[in-house]
């Protein structure tokens, strides 16, 4: 009989050490959707306009070794949009490239 009180006992103590770790659990997966998941899909965001960017850049270098001088490359390209010292993409407009003369 002695046994099963103490058996009892030891219970209770499992089931306090239970609800901490339950709740600690719970703190743990608050904060890996609250901070690391929204990080996580600002990385990807950025990921993906590098990698536009990038695209971009190795294509508008492909296309000026095309031409012998900039000035042919300005007057016979019709990808491209030729501001004052920047080169634009005309399908997209927010993929540019910075130039010096």
């Amino acid at each position: 009989m002695c046994f099963k009180y103490k058996r009892a006992s030891s219970e209770s103590k499992d089931e306090g050490f239970l609800l901490a770790d339950s709740l600690l659990s719970l703190m743990m997966l608050g904060i890996i959707t609250s901070i690391l998941l929204p990080a996580l899909i600002i990385l990807v965001q950025y990921d993906i306009k590098t990698k536009e960017q990038l695209e971009f850049s190795r294509q508008l270098f492909l296309d000026l070794k095309a031409y012998e001088d900039f000035d042919e490359f300005k007057t016979g390209n019709e990808i491209y949009i030729i501001r004052q010292d920047e080169i634009c993409e005309k399908s997209n407009e927010d993929l540019c490239l910075r130039y010096q003369e």
